[in-house]
Formats: structure tokens, sequence, C-alpha cells
């Protein structure tokens, strides 16, 4: 079944800070910015700053199952929010895609995410992307994202399948980085 992004979820903007984002070790939110994800759809939290909230806006608190979309930048790409802590936000970059509860039985944010940064997606956004220097997609162009629903149970197939083939990218990278740390030993061990 072919549909848009807006029939099956809500689009909300990132919270509006204003400049940069100002860092404080006292405050009480997290917030995710675009270096916080990867283009392989995922949130790390390592390097999350906290802040205190500025204005008053009240803020759409992040929830496992969300969906955060890179609108401005080079790369426009999805991440799925996963166990991030309570009272987090994401930045002005991103939009905040939540699966409708109409439609919690019949699509996974799983396959949304997955299915935002395949090449069907992302040919779409480079076609309708605006700006001269700095490209970003606007609302109503995320909104109606061609999407194609699967069985809910395929959904869920292709989502693991997604996630084991991040796993052994994950895995490989490192096998990659523990070869040049021995590579590194061995000639500073032959050549001092």
């Amino acid at each position: 079944m072919f549909t848009i992004l807006c029939e099956v979820a809500d689009v909300f903007s990132g919270y509006p800070f204003r400049g940069t984002i100002p860092a404080d070790e006292n405050g009480d939110v997290h917030v995710v910015q675009v270096r916080d994800t990867r283009a392989t759809g995922e949130v790390f939290q390592d390097e999350m700053v906290k802040v205190i909230l500025p204005g008053k806006k009240a803020p759409n608190w992040l929830r496992s199952g969300d969906v955060l979309f890179v609108a401005k930048g080079v790369k426009h790409f999805a991440a799925l929010v996963e166990d991030l802590p309570v009272n987090t936000v994401c930045s002005p970059h991103f939009f905040l895609i939540r699966v409708k509860p109409e439609y919690q039985n019949r699509v996974k944010p799983e396959f949304i995410c997955w299915q935002l940064n395949q090449l069907p997606a992302q040919r779409y956004f480079s076609t309708t992307a605006e700006g001269s220097l700095h490209l970003s997609v606007r609302r109503q162009i995320l909104e109606n994202t061609p999407l194609k629903l699967l069985d809910i149970k395929d959904q869920q197939l292709i989502a693991n399948m997604h996630k084991c083939a991040i796993k052994e990218r994950t895995a490989l990278f490192q096998l990659i980085e523990n070869k040049d740390k021995e590579q590194a030993a061995i000639a500073l061990q032959l050549l001092n």
C-alpha cells in the first residue's frame, strides 16, 4: 500500500534554540544535535549536551520509537530514538516524526526510519530540497514523502535485518581500528 508520511505520522519541529546551544553541566535537559546521529539511523548519547531550556515553549520530549529527520545540512537522513534519557529534546535542525496512535499497530517507526534513508526517499529529498548554500527540506515536503507500507511482519523483518547490518558494520569498523592500532604498535616497536 502506498501512502504519504503525514497520513501515518505527525511531524513536529525541533526545540527552537536560538544560535548555539548553551551547554550547562547543571542542566536537566539533554539535547540531541546532528552530531549525535549517524546516517545509519542511530542516535548516540555519548556526547549529548545538557542544558537549561531557554524560553517558555513547552518541549516535545523525545520518546522511544520517535524518528528524527535531519532537515538542514548536506545530508538528509532519519535516525531512530531508542533508550534516551528522560527530558530529552532535539535541536531545530531536526523534524520529529511520531507515528499516529491509530497507526501504532500497523506502522513500525523503525521501518519508516529505514525507508526515509533508502534511495527512493533520498532522491525525493535531493530533488525537493531548497537553498543555495545550505540545503533544507521543508516540513511540507517531508510530510508529503511517499511511503510504501508493507505487512507489519515484513516491516519488522526489514527493521531486524537493518539492525543486524548496523551491528556487522560496527564490528567490521572495530576490527579495522584494532588492526590499525596493532600496525602502529608494531611500527613504534620496530622503528624506535
